[in-house]
């Protein structure tokens, strides 16, 4: 009885002091999956996610620990100066392909693997890039070997070492994205997994603080000087706090017409929720409407932004087009805008892209809508 005692003080202490996640968020996903009961999301999908939430509170204390550990072993990592390049605008419309391309260039950049997202620790890290363990994850691909899976991976490519967005982030640490969205997908939950500006001052800042503290993590690492790169294109709610935190910040915005961009859009994120949830969210009534209206606002708040902040000093715009067919001018354009030359190797990988582009073959297919209403950029 003693010893049990003990444990759970400790247990309960570690979950305390765990930097993540933001709680009021994991209890809502909780009060979703006991209470929001709807024919369509079966038993098995709400398995699924109680054993995502109750794995997530089980190594809330590890997460501590090794969090503790870094500070303790690596107080150095703080000292790290980031100068942020943010590659935001609209989803599908080219960004995972220029912030892939640039982060080969790593004179001038350092961007974030998904699993140093997902596993923000330099201790961990170290053993993560073990050659004999580095190569095994490598193939290791984040989409599941389903039919699914198998489409989601063809529209957006994504393994473990792939350079990826900060969403992942804050999905799998603070839980609070729209990317959660996927794995709990219920038209009433969303407006409280978006609701940056909203959250109290005090949350906003530790979030923005621990996430600076994950890039001057990987920094430190990679023991380099040089410009983060960093990826944002589905909640665009955190950029004003963001150039107030980094006077030096300067962003690429990539735009693309309303109709192309959400109908590609739709099927991704409809096959990323089959695949983790096994069911077709369109089925889920709301679902859809629910979805379409927060990408609209945000669409409007992209562009009100676009007018208000984001003047040509900060900001370079690129076209979808522009970047998929014409990487070598697009990349050119964003070094001219950084002040900075790319090496001759560099140039040579961009014209090999720039091959490879013209003969790519999507292979994939979605329907194409008509979204209208979407009165943006």
């Amino acid at each position: 009885m003693f010893f049990t005692i003990i444990f759970l003080s400790i247990y309960i202490t570690m979950v305390w002091l765990a930097p993540f996640p933001y709680w009021r968020t994991y209890f809502i996903l909780w009060k979703h999956v006991l209470f929001n009961w709807k024919k369509e999301i079966n038993i098995k999908a709400k398995s699924r996610q109680l054993k995502f939430l109750l794995k997530y509170l089980l190594l809330c204390p590890l997460w501590t620990l090794l969090w503790c550990l870094d500070e303790l072993l690596f107080p150095g990592y703080r000292r790290q100066q980031i100068r942020p390049i943010f590659i935001i605008g609209q989803p599908r419309s080219g960004t995972t392909f220029l912030h892939r391309t640039l982060a080969e260039d790593n004179k001038n950049f350092f961007a974030i693997r998904h699993i140093e997202w997902r596993y923000p620790y330099i201790t961990i890290q170290k053993i993560l890039n073990l050659p004999w363990l580095s190569n095994k994850l490598k193939t290791i691909n984040y989409w599941p070997d389903t039919e699914a899976g198998e489409k989601a991976a063809k529209m957006h490519p994504d393994t473990l070492f792939d350079w990826e967005e900060d969403g992942i982030f804050f999905e799998e640490c603070f839980l609070h994205h729209f990317f959660i969205f996927l794995r709990f997908p219920y038209p009433e939950l969303l407006s409280d997994l978006d609701s940056f500006p909203e959250l109290p001052n005090k949350i906003q800042k530790h979030i923005l603080k621990t996430h600076k503290k994950v890039i001057q993590k990987v920094m430190y690492l990679r023991k380099k000087d040089v410009f983060y790169l960093s990826k944002e294109v589905t909640s665009h709610n955190k950029i004003e706090s963001l150039v107030n935190l980094y006077s030096e910040a300067k962003f690429i915005m990539v735009f693309r017409s309303y109709s192309d961009y959400m109908s590609s859009l739709l099927e991704l994120v409809r096959y990323s929720t089959l695949s983790k949830t096994d069911i077709d969210p369109i089925i889920i009534p709301g679902w859809k409407a629910a979805f379409v209206e927060r990408m609209r606002r945000h669409s409007l708040y992209l562009a009100e932004l676009h007018s208000r902040q984001l003047d040509g000093k900060i900001c370079i715009y690129l076209s979808f087009e522009h970047v998929t067919k014409n990487i070598f001018s697009s990349t050119e354009r964003i070094y001219d805008f950084l002040k900075k030359q790319p090496d001759f190797l560099y140039l040579q990988y961009i014209k090999q892209v720039q091959r490879h582009q013209k003969n790519r073959k999507r292979g994939y297919e979605y329907q194409k809508e008509d979204f209208e209403n979407l009165d943006g950029l």
